[in-house]
């Protein structure tokens, strides 16, 4: 089964190619490794510690360690940090997949998960000229606020990296039933998150993801939902059974095919990423 990722940490956590890969030969077993979103994540701490000239160098750095890479697909969380058009511009010239504009808090472009802004006249400008140059903005960290205005705002499909069900478990990072829907009429894509603070308020197992994705599934159906994981950027929160990082889909997507069917969990493995990927 061909496994894709919307959301994992590694490109932030691994310094060298060697790193990299090792981690890419135990990714999943028993199952073929397609595609992995690797997200170079800007963290609270390092916008308190360097200056958005630092925080570029250091991601080119990262990105350079992925180029000649036919598994990874390179995204930035968390583009707050840049001052003006000409950090915007290096940032393009990255050609990252996707970006997200915030963390979880407000920032010079957005409103994140835990704050109260919308999108602010340079978020606007931001994301018009990301979008000129084929750069999709990812919503995850987006509060609600932002998330509609950006809506109203793009043209493109609809995508959000990782992410869960608000209806299953009422937390500001969640998705809502009408955002999800949204992101379905969009033609969109919604990474389930396999991060137990974003499943529950106790340490998460199968039956918990599968309860997020059954809502999920109930409203927006069974084609526009795949693996968000996180990992590499969860530490101690992987689900129970995911303490190895993917060693724990088999399982999981075996319990998905007896649930459901096994297009359904051969959906969320990857095929619905692949086909997001392709359409956009």
């Amino acid at each position: 089964m061909q496994i894709c990722d919307s959301h994992n940490d590694l490109l932030t956590t691994f310094d060298t190619v060697f790193d990299f890969e090792n981690y890419l030969k135990n990714f999943c077993i028993n199952n073929e490794v397609v595609k992995i979103f690797t997200a170079f994540y800007v963290s609270e701490k390092m916008l308190r510690q360097l200056s958005s000239r630092n925080i570029l160098t250091l991601m080119k750095r990262k990105f350079d360690i992925i180029k000649n890479s036919t598994i990874a697909v390179p995204t930035i969380e968390n583009i707050g940090f840049i001052e003006n058009y000409h950090d915007l511009d290096e940032i393009i010239a990255f050609h990252p997949f996707a970006v997200t504009l915030t963390w979880n808090y407000d920032n010079r472009l957005a409103g994140g998960a835990y704050g109260n802004g919308g999108l602010t006249k340079f978020g606007r400008e931001v994301i018009s000229i990301l979008e000129q140059n084929h750069i999709l903005i990812d919503t995850a960290h987006l509060n609600k606020l932002s998330f509609m205005e950006f809506v109203n705002t793009t043209k493109y499909p609809l995508f959000c990296s990782h992410t869960s069900s608000r209806s299953v478990y009422n937390i500001p990072r969640a998705l809502d039933d009408e955002q999800l829907c949204l992101i379905r009429d969009s033609g969109g894509f919604v990474g389930l998150c396999l991060y137990s603070t974003l499943l529950s308020d106790r340490p998460a197992t199968n039956k918990t993801i599968l309860t997020h994705l059954d809502h999920i599934i109930s409203i927006i159906g069974d084609e526009n939902i795949g693996i968000g994981s996180d990992f590499n950027g969860t530490g101690e929160c992987n689900p129970v059974g995911f303490d190895i990082d993917y060693n724990g889909l088999p399982p999981l997507l075996e319990q998905i095919s007896r649930k459901f069917n096994s297009v359904v969990a051969t959906r969320f493995a990857g095929r619905n990423l692949l086909e997001f990927m392709e359409n956009v």
